[in-house]
């Protein structure tokens, strides 16, 4: 019988560690996805860089579509980005998949204001001589934007995404995919795809 209470004493004992080795690393999973929300909150892209690869975070295959600048997205509206952890799931040692609500502006009725502005300004130079430089059209574009993006009633969404975290160099980072951009961009992609698709038919 004393035997048997060993047993199981060291049976318990595995079992105890083992379940505080998943509790630590969905904690620090957790606090990844926190950090990395923290950082977008306050425009902080140095400190995100640490929780997730920036370079990933687009809302377009082009780098020369609107949806490709992610950055002047974020810029305007990733201050009123939140967040709450719902859950956590242990894949294995190195992967945790935090299920998560993401509240963010809703894009839908920015970017068709934005595109409004944006076909008034067009057909406002269409036949100005000389034509705005490139240069000159980016930059009203991102002006046009900013003011769409930065009214203080602007409509939210809120998504709930499982974030993949994985442990890399013992550091743990978050795996962005399609699903968690377009939540985080507050739906832009499928936005963005709606107001090709509405053009393509007026062809």
């Amino acid at each position: 019988m004393k035997k048997l209470r060993s047993v199981i004493a060291v049976i318990l004992t595995f079992v105890f560690m083992i379940s505080l080795t998943g509790c630590g690393e969905i904690k620090k999973a957790e606090s990844a996805v926190n950090n990395m929300f923290s950082a977008f909150k306050s425009l902080d892209f140095d400190k995100a860089q640490k929780y997730v690869d920036i370079n990933d975070i687009k809302s377009s295959d082009s780098e020369d579509g609107l949806t490709g600048n992610a950055e002047m997205f974020m810029k305007n509206l990733f201050n009123r980005l939140d967040h709450k952890i719902i859950s956590s799931e242990k894949i294995d040692s190195d992967t945790v998949n935090v299920t998560t609500e993401i509240t963010a502006v809703d894009m839908k009725p920015v970017l068709g204001e934005f595109f409004a502005s944006a076909m008034q300004y067009a057909l406002s130079n269409a036949f100005s001589n000389p034509q705005p430089t490139e240069e000159e059209i980016n930059e009203k574009m991102e002006e046009l934007f900013a003011t769409s993006a930065s009214k203080p009633d602007l409509a939210t969404v809120t998504n709930q995404v499982v974030i993949k975290v994985v442990k890399q160099d013992k550091e743990w980072k978050v795996i962005p995919d399609d699903t968690f951009v377009d939540a985080i961009l507050g739906g832009l992609t499928e936005a963005a795809k709606e107001l090709e698709n509405a053009l393509n038919t007026q062809k």
